[in-house]
């Protein structure tokens, strides 16, 4: 089953979207949204301290495996943030590159 999120954009008011985890919006997340996450999603992802003692949620990300650790990440950060970090283009609403970005990767549309 495939998670489905509503996320609004507060930024542009443009009205709530159903958000399905696609390979696009897992990379973005994992990419460009790391001063969301958890120190201990980082250092998973990073694979930095995973030996550590002391260092229980990171060793557990770790033991899910890559692809099931960047799956629950990406999810608890939509959970979590999605209002302040999905950047849909005000034009034709898809995923914009960044969460800052200003010019739609599809459409070209820029809103400087």
């Amino acid at each position: 089953m495939v998670p489905k999120f509503v996320a609004i954009s507060a930024h542009w008011n443009i009205p709530a979207i159903k958000l399905t985890m696609t390979a696009e919006l897992q990379k973005y997340l994992l990419e460009q949204c790391r001063e969301w996450m958890l120190p201990e999603e980082i250092r998973a992802l990073t694979r930095i301290g995973l030996t550590k003692h002391g260092e229980e949620v990171t060793r557990k990300l770790a033991l899910l495996g890559i692809e099931r650790m960047h799956i629950r990440i990406a999810e608890r950060l939509l959970k979590d943030s999605a209002a302040t970090i999905i950047n849909n283009c005000p034009k034709c609403g898809k995923l914009a590159r960044t969460p800052r970005a200003k010019q739609c990767r599809h459409c070209k549309h820029d809103w400087h």
